[in-house]
């Protein structure tokens, strides 16, 4: 046996309805202020009961107690024209019969929440162009389902189909349109066009949209996962013997991926290829979204991945006698380019498939040196590239600059350390500035090398640590 409704009597209209439920949507929530209790929208609709308190806290929302009795004295000498009752407090405005507001829903009457808040019957129900020629054409209910609840239309009435007029789309329950509204709130969009004109358009179709905020916006807590940080290692192999959840500094601390946040390892015990590393990884990103990025990037074409995590944007630690930037592409057959302000990029501008992070070394370092993970990785049209090294500049007496700088092959082999001599008169130079001129892949050329030092060492040692870390 189904529990009984809990119900609520109007003081207003003389009549009964839940206090939860579709009842609460239909007629409004209930108001309750010393002896009088009041649906919602009898206040909106009551032709005769004016509004003239000075704020929404005067009476009832705006409508003083002493109003509110006059009306209800007076809606008692009004008899309903479809239960025959007294207290029908709204009248038709072109016919001028009266009715409840129960007794309206229920015969198809409809209600302008906007305006003067006027009220009119079935037989003078005012439509639009569209629903003219819908009230004549008369879709079939059972080919036409709610856009949002997806069931079937009811048989059709202009009451119980609304429609878009901004963008002409429809139908919508009646009862489905007010629940969005009174959940959307300031928020209330079209369907269709998300255009704002709807929220105004539905208030003519006798929807009652609430000004406040959305309902999702006030809810208590509803953010609260948010300010939760995720506090687990999920990588496949755990290495931590006190199990996934352990986390305590400095073994056991914890890295979450860089761009989703929601996925963490043991930094660096669990992260492939640095389990025995001293060194913590300071930039960590998931199989998941290493993919997407990867997929975007190639414009959604898929690619075979050999590792189950990757690591990029990965700052290594050097002795302080070391200076570089390390170039660690995620393809090991692409393209390498230069920009405008001479950085490298992988491919077509966008189309990164390894990022690079410059590392910062103390200011006595030797020289910055360019590195890639594979030896078959090439300079796109750059031919004995001389990479910037040693910035000692000085002038000679025969007033020349010197440079000591590394040379490199179009297949990025060091070839030797070299000292160059430029003379700032050479027209070759007009124009450049010194940084123009180190930077630069065809200003310098092997006749400008004044000695060959032999001195590959800081490269050598910067392959130990490479191989080291990686």
């Amino acid at each position: 046996m189904a529990a009984d409704r809990q119900e609520n009597f109007c003081n207003l209209c003389k009549q009964k309805s839940c206090i939860e439920g579709d009842d609460v949507i239909l007629f409004g929530k209930w108001l309750t202020k010393n002896d009088l209790t009041v649906h919602y929208y009898c206040l909106l609709l009551s032709t005769y009961l004016p509004q003239r308190g000075a704020t929404d806290t005067a009476g009832l929302l705006g409508f003083l107690l002493r109003d509110i009795r006059r009306e209800i004295v007076a809606a008692a000498e009004r008899v309903c024209i479809y239960c025959s009752k007294s207290g029908a407090s709204i009248h038709c405005r072109s016919c001028e019969v009266c009715f409840h507001l129960i007794c309206g829903n229920a015969n198809q009457c409809i209600s302008h929440f906007t305006g003067d808040f006027h009220s009119y019957c079935d037989p003078c129900f005012p439509l639009d162009d569209v629903q003219k020629e819908l009230s004549i054409s008369k879709p079939l209910s059972k080919q036409t389902r709610c856009y949002i609840c997806a069931k079937y239309m009811f048989a059709y009435h202009p009451k119980n189909w609304l429609y878009a007029p901004c963008c002409k789309n429809g139908f919508v329950h009646n009862l489905c349109m007010q629940k969005y509204a009174l959940n959307a709130g300031y928020y209330l969009r079209c369907l269709w066009c998300k255009s704002v004109e709807f929220r105004n358009a539905v208030k003519l179709q006798g929807i009652f949209v609430p000004d406040r905020e959305a309902s999702w916006e006030t809810e208590p807590n509803a953010y609260q996962d948010l300010c939760l940080r995720h506090t687990r290692c999920d990588m496949e192999n755990c290495n931590c013997p006190r199990g996934r959840d352990y986390i305590q500094k400095p073994k056991w601390s914890l890295i979450l991926c860089d761009l989703c946040g929601s996925f963490g390892a043991h930094n660096p015990a669990c992260i492939p290829g640095f389990e025995n590393s001293k060194k913590k990884v300071n930039k960590f990103t998931c199989e998941t979204c290493f993919k997407a990025t990867k997929e975007v990037n190639n414009g959604g074409k898929s690619k075979d991945f050999h590792k189950s995590q990757e690591i990029f944007w990965e700052q290594l630690d050097f002795p302080e006698s070391i200076s570089s930037t390390v170039w660690a592409p995620g393809s090991f057959n692409q393209q390498l380019n230069r920009d405008r302000d001479n950085n490298l990029y992988v491919g077509k501008r966008g189309d990164c498939q390894g990022l690079g992070e410059t590392l910062d070394f103390p200011e006595t370092t030797s020289s910055t040196v360019w590195a890639s993970t594979s030896s078959n990785q090439l300079l796109d049209s750059i031919n004995n590239e001389i990479i910037e090294g040693n910035m000692n500049e000085f002038p000679t007496d025969e007033d020349f600059v010197k440079l000591e700088m590394y040379e490199f092959s179009k297949s990025l082999r060091c070839l030797d350390k070299v000292a160059v001599k430029l003379k700032p008169s050479d027209p070759r130079f007009a124009g450049k500035t010194v940084e123009d001129i180190k930077r630069s892949s065809n200003l310098i050329t092997a006749e400008d090398i004044s000695e060959r030092l032999g001195d590959l060492s800081i490269l050598k040692q910067f392959d130990e640590i490479i191989d080291q870390n990686l």
